[in-house]
């Protein structure tokens, strides 16, 4: 009678046993897939808030005499103006974005120019000859930048700046309507020279300055016209002209380390002449509650994998006992030890096939459940990671942007989201809805290798007690 066959028929004689033995390893088989499903969505997820928030590093220029590019000067009347002969320019910008895994860039310069509009005043008293100074601030493109991605300001009329353009603004509507300004109309601005630029778009501010906050003319929302770096060109004339910060965003916040290194390391950038700086701690604290239960769901697994081999050894080994007449009439019949032990295991995976199937069933009933039980105890309570926290940070330009991190799965900004998600300040978007767990045939691949392993090394040492003795020694025994 053959080994298989011999496997089979008592594990179908004895009914009990293998009852029993299918509860033991349909437990076991549950929580491992349960552990291990759980954690491929949360790597799943961290993959898609790194996609979501990125990581943003920063470049500004150093205004230190550690640049020697640094001009302090001294116009006769106690102002003194601090500058560098060697700005952000586009050139550096291009430099920087040659390398892989940048995004996208937001690049910008605030310059103070006198203009002949009726501008909204600011609640801070100033000299006279400030009151109608206004913010021109040049831009790479005003549809990257943080005024419009952070959601202050949407634009309504009109087209975005792109940095192709010449002598052109994008002025706000409120600063339109006041000076009976539309698309097509001319501002004239002045700083060294006069420069008329023409309106091709018109912005609404979503978020209005607080009526409480202490604000000086120049720094109100209405005020603020973005120009084209021709136009600050034009305005200073020979002098040199280009960004002060510029904000790079990055596809994968872990990657962010090798990419500031490799942009550490360009040669055609004077680094003597910028400061570099990093910003992911949006991400980390948003992600925080999600590496701590992949962290937690690893521990479970092996955890869960050793207690299960431990508990089976042991019961196989107290069954092995009951079995050492028939293991001594099978090795005097002259049927080898490898035999005999390979028919221990083939009646264990007969049952454990069956188990693990069915653990598909069982794990997938409250994974769920299990999953979002962990990770709200991950969440410290009054931490930033919070679900439902807004976590505030500030931009390469010293605005505010405020994201809010509603449980754990955002998606990225633009993408269509699910009807229960919430459009969020930054322009992303987030699930409203907990986590969800769903079993992938990769995650029974994994449970089948666990699986089949633990119970190799539970019946070969299960079987160690009684296959070291000969035949004359179990019967012995036996008498």
């Amino acid at each position: 009678m053959g080994t298989i066959k011999r496997a089979y028929l008592y594990v179908t004689r004895k009914k009990g046993k293998s009852i029993l033995l299918f509860f033991i390893l349909l437990i076991m088989a549950t929580f491992v897939l349960t552990g291990l499903s759980i954690e491929k969505v949360s790597q799943a997820e961290q993959k898609n808030l790194r996609e979501a928030l990125g990581g943003e590093f920063h470049i500004t220029v150093e205004l230190s005499e550690s640049n020697p590019y640094f001009r302090e000067t001294d116009d006769g009347e106690g102002n003194v103006e601090l500058g560098t002969e060697f700005p952000i320019t586009q050139d550096v910008i291009n430099a920087v974005m040659s390398t892989d895994g940048i995004k996208s860039y937001d690049a910008e310069t605030k310059t103070f120019v006198s203009t002949d509009l009726d501008v909204f005043p600011g609640n801070v008293p100033m000299k006279a000859e400030f009151n109608n100074l206004v913010y021109a601030r040049t831009v790479a493109d005003t549809e990257n930048s943080s005024f419009f991605q952070s959601g202050i300001a949407k634009l309504i009329e009109g087209n975005h700046i792109t940095g192709n353009e010449s002598n052109v603004a994008v002025i706000s509507k409120d600063l339109a309507d006041a000076n009976s300004l539309g698309l097509g109309s001319f501002v004239s601005l002045q700083a060294d020279r006069t420069v008329d630029v023409k309106v091709i778009g018109i912005y609404e501010i979503l978020t209005p300055d607080s009526p409480l906050a202490n604000i000086v003319t120049y720094e109100k929302a209405e005020n603020q016209i973005f120009t084209d770096m021709n136009t600050l060109q034009d305005l200073f004339g020979d002098k040199p002209v280009g960004f002060d910060s510029a904000a790079f965003t990055v596809y994968d916040p872990a990657q962010l380390d090798s990419i500031i290194s490799e942009v550490n390391s360009l040669s055609s950038v004077d680094w003597r002449a910028f400061t570099l700086t990093t910003n992911d701690q949006t991400y980390l604290d948003a992600a925080a509650p999600l590496q701590k239960l992949q962290s937690l769901m690893s521990s479970i697994i092996w955890g869960i994998a050793l207690v299960s081999a431990v508990i089976l050894s042991l019961i196989l080994t107290m069954w092995g006992r009951s079995r050492i007449y028939e293991t001594g009439i099978l090795l005097s019949l002259g049927i080898g030890k490898i035999k005999i032990i390979g028919q221990y295991l083939a009646e264990v995976l007969m049952v454990a096939v069956i188990a693990l199937g069915c653990s598909y069933f069982t794990s997938s009933a409250f994974a769920g459940q299990f999953a979002n039980g962990l990770l709200q105890q991950n969440i410290p309570a009054g931490e930033e990671q919070a679900a439902g926290v807004d976590i505030t940070r500030k931009d390469g330009y010293g605005d505010d942007v405020v994201v809010s991190i509603k449980d754990d799965s955002v998606l990225p900004s633009g993408q269509d989201a699910a009807p229960e998600a919430e459009v969020l300040t930054d322009g992303t978007k987030a699930d409203t809805e907990q986590i969800r767990v769903t079993i992938e045939p990769y995650n029974m691949l994994q449970l089948y290798f666990i699986g089949i392993t633990v119970i190799i090394l539970s019946v070969g040492v299960s079987s160690l007690s009684v296959m070291r003795l000969k035949p004359r020694e179990i019967l012995s025994k036996m008498s």
